[in-house]
């Protein structure tokens, strides 16, 4: 699968998105910044619109998870959500070459969102408000279940069987990491799971002028608890930044209503993403520039610095915010 990836060259691109659009592009082919996919933007020779071309890392999602993305992104559409949907051509968002998933999105610009003034927090609070009432009336999914014991033991069943770790950290990460999920599951057992963003960080914010603010790059969608939506937006603990959180929950409870006691999930959240990132970095371990963008994680110090920090989370006393 990885030859083929790498075989993705600019005249295959441009066959493939000719064929699915039926018409002619110009010559601009700009790479834009995502290292799971590929991801270009094109331009129609006719009319000069600008349009994203993503194509889907093999192996990664199914066809069928895709679709669920592109649908729910739809589902979100229709009832006025900012966000940003795939194009649709013959009656699907969804087209296939050299066993190669791929979509065309409208090229939709807008400014990164760095800080976050009140405004910014109202915003982004009734906005996820917005999503999360969608999600919540998905409780079945083809995507992953963001709990410890399900997500969490999948990541590390993926790290442990990778080549990525030294041999030397094996034991010691395989022995914390099950810790953690067995001292962290019990907290989700009654946790409220929906269908979310899942990977909801500045990065993916961006501000339309005249439009607000838009969430993107729903890849990560899965079925979790509402605040995992929440807490990589904050600046710091949930306690260290109260007026932050006041602004979030004022916007938020514009239309719904957030659960106060879920912020207790948030330590085991973030150690959930410590594992995840590491089995991330596992699965692209056999990409050629891997290497040169993750410099440090074949060295002890990562492996050893990422263990500490588990360790950290799992002894530490529960934040208690409500």
């Amino acid at each position: 699968m990885e030859n083929i990836w790498q075989g993705l060259d600019h005249e295959s691109i441009f066959r493939s998105i000719e064929s699915t659009l039926g018409a002619t592009l110009s010559g601009l082919l700009i790479q834009r910044n995502s290292y799971i996919n590929r991801v270009f933007e094109l331009e129609r020779r006719d009319n000069k619109e600008r349009l994203i071309a993503k194509f889907y890392r093999p192996g990664r999602w199914t066809r069928e998870q895709i679709l669920e993305e592109h649908s729910f992104l739809k589902e979100l559409k229709d009832k006025d959500v900012p966000v940003i949907c795939p194009l649709e051509f013959g009656g699907t968002t969804l087209f296939e070459s050299n066993n190669i998933l791929y979509c065309v999105f409208p090229k939709k610009g807008g400014r990164s969102v760095d800080e976050f003034d009140k405004d910014a927090w109202l915003n982004i609070g009734r906005h996820l408000a917005r999503i999360h009432i969608e999600g919540a009336k998905h409780r079945t999914s083809k995507r992953i279940v963001w709990s410890p014991d399900i997500a969490t033991k999948h990541h590390l069943d993926v790290l442990l069987v990778s080549g990525l770790m030294p041999p030397e950290f094996k034991k010691s990460m395989q022995n914390m990491a099950e810790l953690f999920i067995r001292k962290s599951g019990s907290m989700f057992k009654n946790a409220d799971l929906i269908l979310i963003h899942g990977d909801c960080h500045k990065g993916n914010l961006i501000s339309r002028p005249g439009e607000g603010i838009f969430l993107i790059d729903f890849d990560d969608i899965c079925l979790g608890p509402a605040v995992q939506d929440l807490w990589m937006l904050l600046p710091g603990n949930v306690d260290e930044h109260k007026r932050e959180f006041s602004w979030f929950l004022e916007g938020y409870e514009t239309f719904g209503q957030f659960d106060i006691s879920s912020l207790n999930l948030i330590p085991a959240l973030r150690g959930m993403r410590l594992i995840h990132f590491a089995s991330w970095l596992a699965a692209q371990e056999h990409d050629p520039h891997f290497d040169k963008h993750f410099p440090e994680v074949k060295t002890p110090r990562y492996w050893n610095g990422l263990i500490k920090e588990i360790q950290g989370i799992i002894y530490a006393d529960s934040e208690d915010i409500s």
